[in-house]
């Protein structure tokens, strides 16, 4: 797969361990998961409740207990099924492996996207639930040599995966066909991202997209199971979040402009519509819950 560059550009861990660990509850900034893409690999697991998220144009339910395994590149997305929901997350990169790739070379037909390892693991998959849980305890807790731990489960998990055949061979005609419409919505969450904070029309996004509006609204609805301006309001207002949490000085006024919002009003009204709350009671809780 070729990484076009419209992604979510962050450094992971450190250059020697390029691992990265979340907590997740309903009172993460994130805690629904806005449309994004990495060069790296993620694992979730849900230890309360239940997330819907899609990968590409494949949605997953994952139930407390299950895994789900993204691969670099995949755009994803998604939200929590129940309102006690609680995940964690790690992404980590494939430096981390560049020595231990083994001679028969299937790791590195992973990373060249030849095949494709499974990305649903439900509790039957009782080995591979061990080692990731296992992975997350010790990212978790960091105690000494838990970078050794660490990376010898996540290859464990890569070994049960290729010794189970839990993977497909990469069907080269169909993930061309699927890369085009990737490609697509790559180009329109790269707009979003960089110019949330801007008057956006509809216009815009399908142009980005080289589509008609009306067929855009539709594709753009297949692949994200939002309407184009459902998904740049919300992707606005988990922006304000981060800024809300960021920076508890600035007023409410300014981060509704700052998120692209023009009307004040509006923008609780659309703040109240994704987060069920008002933007000071949410900062309110959000204090309240992290202190000390």
């Amino acid at each position: 797969m070729k990484h076009i560059s419209y992604n979510e550009q962050r450094e992971r861990g450190n250059f020697s361990f390029p691992v990265e660990y979340h907590y997740v509850t309903n009172h993460h900034p994130r805690y629904n998961m806005p449309y994004h893409w990495h060069i790296q690999y993620e694992i979730i697991r849900v230890l309360q409740g239940k997330i819907v998220i899609t990968v590409d144009e494949n949605e997953y339910t994952v139930n407390q207990g299950e895994i789900l395994f993204i691969p670099d590149g995949a755009v994803h997305g998604g939200k929590a099924f129940l309102e006690n929901t609680i995940y964690e997350c790690i992404v980590f990169d494939k430096k981390l492996f560049e020595t231990d790739i083994g001679e028969s070379g299937m790791l590195q037909k992973f990373f060249d996207h030849q095949i494709l390892i499974n990305k649903h693991y439900t509790n039957e998959h009782s080995l591979i639930k061990e080692l990731i849980w296992l992975t997350f305890r010790t990212l978790k807790y960091r105690y000494e040599g838990f970078e050794y731990i660490v990376k010898g489960a996540l290859l464990a998990f890569f070994g049960l995966v290729l010794k189970n055949k839990l993977y497909t061979v990469s069907l080269t005609n169909f993930v061309n066909n699927n890369q085009r419409n990737i490609y697509k919505l790559k180009k329109v969450f790269h707009l979003i991202e960089t110019s949330y904070n801007k008057p956006l029309t509809l216009e815009e996004l399908a142009s980005t997209a080289d589509l008609s509006p009306k067929y855009f609204c539709r594709f753009f609805q297949n692949m994200t199971n939002k309407s184009p301006i459902s998904y740049l309001n919300y992707y606005r207002i988990e922006c304000a979040c981060i800024k809300l949490i960021n920076d508890p000085e600035i007023s409410i006024t300014d981060i509704a402009y700052d998120c692209g919002f023009n009307d004040l009003s509006y923008f609780i009204k659309t703040f109240r519509k994704y987060k069920g709350t008002t933007p000071n009671k949410y900062l309110k809780t959000y204090q309240q819950l992290t202190k000390g």
